[in-house]
């Protein structure tokens, strides 16, 4: 009886008539009433609340006053819930979409990647595959995907398994290939003059020694050799001489210069995709008309930290509008400075930069930057 009234009882009040005829009807109709107290003209008791109408109609045939005194339960909580509609069509709805969402996908996991090769391989999965957060994963998506993975060139092996709104992706990074053996059948000659500091010879015959001057278009690699006994022997010419060498570049740095620059307006594009679907919602903010650049960025929406299987795609585009920039001084020549690296980058990749001597003349207009770099390189012509 106690179990019964923790879901839904009542506890009531039975005053005047014939309080005895209607304890002995209950008890014959089999009405269990519980906690009855005897008071001044009647009794109080309670009883489960789907019996009360039964009780109450045979308390009329008595002429006993009914009185609910107070209703309890867990019944009784809950009937407020019971009674808003839109809860349980929200519920109904919740259910179907649920298991409809389980193809779609709701979280990325990336295993053996670091931070870099996680954001490069989310762009290859996005533009080839269309696999982002919110996109139905199929089986064609996820091979195709693990393709374009592979066929970026980053990586070596791939492998994409999707279960229960979860993508996870496996990447082993490539490996560099390793250098291929080419000789040649003529004499490597230097590129510069320089001093030579090391030799490593591949194949055929070193012409120069470390610690020899040599000069622009001095033989350093040969393709022969003579025996002993005096027999030519001939093979490839292959290796590298590292000399000291000096390099000169200059370079003239304009101290203004008419660039399209940022004006500070500028308007913001959203799109929503959850599986089939995509919203292109208002543009918003102080408009970006006429040359714009753009930024996109792509993020995953979240609720109290559970991600969602929608994907907000996020393009900025930053009014322009063109005048002229003044460079400071430190500016101009930092400017000049990294231009002439690059240019040295460009003649002497892999070079060892030993020492420089720079000069700088400040103009009305303009800066002139030069440089003498002291460089440890290959000096072999290729």
């Amino acid at each position: 009886m106690q179990a019964v009234q923790l879901w839904a009882g009542a506890a009531f009040s039975a005053r005047g008539g014939d309080i005895e005829g209607l304890l002995n009807d209950a008890a014959a109709v089999g009405l269990q009433l519980s906690v009855i107290t005897a008071r001044p003209g009647g009794f109080d008791g309670s009883c489960a609340a789907w019996r009360y109408r039964r009780l109450a109609a045979l308390a009329r045939r008595r002429h006993v006053r009914l009185r609910v005194a107070r209703r309890r339960g867990v019944f009784f909580a809950l009937r407020p819930l019971l009674r808003r509609t839109g809860l349980w069509v929200g519920l109904a709805l919740f259910l179907p979409c649920l298991a409809w969402g389980r193809g779609l996908v709701w979280a990325v996991d990336y295993h053996g990647l670091t931070a870099g090769q996680q954001v490069r391989a989310a762009a290859i999965l996005r533009e080839a595959a269309g696999l982002a957060p919110g996109a139905r994963a199929t089986g064609e998506r996820l091979d195709t995907g693990a393709y374009a993975l592979l066929q970026s060139g980053e990586f070596s092996w791939a492998s994409l398994n999707f279960f229960g709104g979860r993508l996870e992706v496996e990447a082993a990074a490539a490996a560099p290939a390793p250098a291929v053996f080419t000789g040649k059948l003529q004499t490597l000659c230097a590129r510069a003059a320089g001093v030579v500091t090391a030799v490593e010879l591949k194949s055929g015959t070193a012409l120069v020694a470390p610690g020899q001057q040599v000069e622009a278009g001095q033989p350093l690699i040969g393709t022969a050799r003579t025996e002993r006994d005096g027999t030519p022997i001939f093979a490839p010419a292959a290796g590298t001489v590292t000399a000291r060498v000096e390099w000169s570049a200059s370079y003239e740095q304009p101290l203004s210069a008419q660039l399209p620059l940022l004006t500070g307006r500028k308007s913001v594009r959203l799109r929503l995709r959850c599986g089939p679907l995509d919203w292109a919602l208002p543009a918003f903010g102080s408009g970006a008309a006429g040359d714009a650049a753009e930024v996109t960025r792509h993020m995953q929406l979240e609720l109290w930290g559970l991600p969602l299987p929608v994907s907000v795609e996020e393009t900025t585009a930053y009014q322009r509008a063109v005048g002229e920039a003044a460079w400071p001084d430190g500016l101009a020549l930092s400017m000049a400075r990294l231009h002439c690296l690059r240019a040295l980058a460009e003649e002497w990749p892999g070079a060892e930069l030993v020492a420089q001597k720079e000069s700088v003349e400040m103009g009305a207009h303009s800066l002139r930057y030069a440089v003498t770099y002291t460089l440890l390189a290959d000096i072999v012509s290729r």
